[in-house]
């Protein structure tokens, strides 16, 4: 009985839908007095989606950094976190023996490595004439290679030294490039070779924000509190059903910091429609709208991208810039098509 009375129930459901399937369309004399009354969508080239949250963040592997040359007893900081600074402005204090243990290994290499090129530059004739041996010169260029390594090496780090003090066994290090400072192990020992600093180049500073892959191709740009920064690439490697999008470097005047967490309003370069709001109605997880064809009003189904207040932004397969929409009556004119009557 059970299973009769299931197989009846699912056969009238079955009906019940064709039914509404097969009558997409509707005679506007079936419609009798009700009244009706129409709008043409209008045809928008851009559009502002749901809000998306966001964070202000550098692109990775832009950074300048600098790192500690020897174990330091005293780092001392000139500058702020986050301060914007240009070149050869004075950042850190270094301080303590170890300073000057450094400086006095510079000049060890450089004589070290002066020996060894003059050594390389006196046998190279004779290697020519074939007055030493491979295995003797090999040794020589090994040598002379080397020390110059080693000098260059201590070299680089000397040339962002601003001032040696002796009094008082420090040195100043300066800024090698314009950027945003950024302070790494404030709460660490600097020892050999640890970050010291690092500088963000201020056109790496950008808008990170993950958007829905259906709309990922027309994202265009990002609104912050009506600052508008264009989109600058989207990743081709999905996080779920997001990408992640990087906009242009943000602008200094849109007051924003790095790692700042933001809620931006995507804007999307697509040609939608802006509709009102109850010229739309749902069937079967549809959003749908009538549209009048001569005599005949049909049901044509539509993607719903965003929103305003009173209005509904829609994309649709066919061009309805020059179609009449329904807009007054549609709860109505739906009953009817469902076969729950009207006038």
């Amino acid at each position: 009985m059970m299973a009769k009375f299931g197989a009846s129930f699912l056969c009238i459901s079955i009906c019940f839908s064709a039914s509404f399937a097969s009558a997409e369309s509707i005679s506007l004399a079936e419609l009798g007095s009700l009244e009706l009354s129409y709008i043409q969508p209008r045809k928008v080239a851009s559009y502002e989606g749901s809000s998306l949250p966001a964070q202000i963040e550098r692109l990775p592997g832009n950074d300048y950094w600098v790192s500690t040359p020897e174990n330091i007893q005293q780092v001392t900081f000139l500058v702020g976190q986050g301060q914007i600074v240009t070149k050869g402005r004075a950042i850190v204090r270094l301080t303590g023996p170890e300073v000057f243990h450094f400086l006095a290994q510079i000049e060890a290499a450089k004589s070290l490595y002066q020996l060894a090129k003059q050594r390389y530059d006196r046998n190279k004739p004779l290697l020519n004439n074939g007055s030493i041996s491979t295995d003797k010169w090999r040794e020589i260029s090994q040598d002379y290679f080397s020390t110059h390594l080693e000098y260059e090496h201590m070299q680089h780090f000397m040339e962002m030294v601003q001032s040696i003090d002796a009094d008082t066994e420090s040195l100043v290090v300066m800024a090698p490039v314009a950027g945003i400072v950024n302070l790494n192990h404030l709460n660490s020992p600097y020892t050999a070779g640890a970050q010291l600093f690092s500088l963000v180049p201020t056109d790496s500073i950008r808008v990170k924000v993950n958007v829905p892959m259906s709309q990922s191709t027309s994202l265009s740009a990002v609104n912050i509190n009506q600052c508008h920064i264009a989109i600058d690439e989207v990743s081709a490697i999905a996080d779920g059903v997001f990408l992640t999008a990087w906009s242009m470097p943000v602008p200094q005047e849109c007051n924003l910091l790095l790692g700042q967490q933001i809620t931006a309003i995507p804007e999307y370069q697509k040609a939608v429609y802006l509709l009102p709001k109850n010229s739309v109605f749902s069937w079967q997880q549809e959003s749908q709208i009538f549209i009048q064809t001569t005599q005949t009003l049909s049901a044509l189904s539509i993607d719903i991208l965003g929103s305003t207040p009173d209005e509904y932004i829609v994309a649709s397969d066919q061009d309805l810039s020059q179609i009449q929409v329904l807009s007054q009556s549609v709860a109505a004119v739906k009953g009817i098509l469902l076969g729950l009557g009207g006038e």
